[in-house]
């Protein structure tokens, strides 16, 4: 009964136009994957399509402020490796590339 009132409760959630958490998005991902079947990054990568460009820079940076709190560095160097991994090691920080630019 109660997993059944859970479950309402949750398509009723669904529907209703709520701003989009880090907590709301990894709820729903690991209900999709658990629904088909595949792992919760798979279920990460296939629910990012869905989200508007605003709500993406809203979990980046909420995402970004649990896995590094307020180390800025530590940031700017998962930033980097990152994007050294992807094939850009040439990339630099907005704020490296406006004060270089006088902004």
């Amino acid at each position: 009964m109660l997993s059944s009132i859970r479950r309402r409760l949750s398509r009723v959630e669904e529907s209703l136009p709520l701003p989009m958490t880090a907590e709301r998005f990894y709820a729903r991902a690991q209900q999709y994957a658990k629904h088909k079947g595949v792992s919760v990054g798979d279920a990460m990568t296939n629910l990012l399509k869905e989200v508007s460009d605003g709500e993406l820079e809203s979990l980046e940076a909420e995402f970004e402020q649990m896995a590094f709190g307020s180390d800025t560095a530590a940031r700017d160097a998962a930033k980097r490796a990152f994007f050294a991994e992807a094939g850009y090691p040439d990339w630099n920080l907005p704020l490296e590339e406006s004060r270089e630019e006088g902004w």
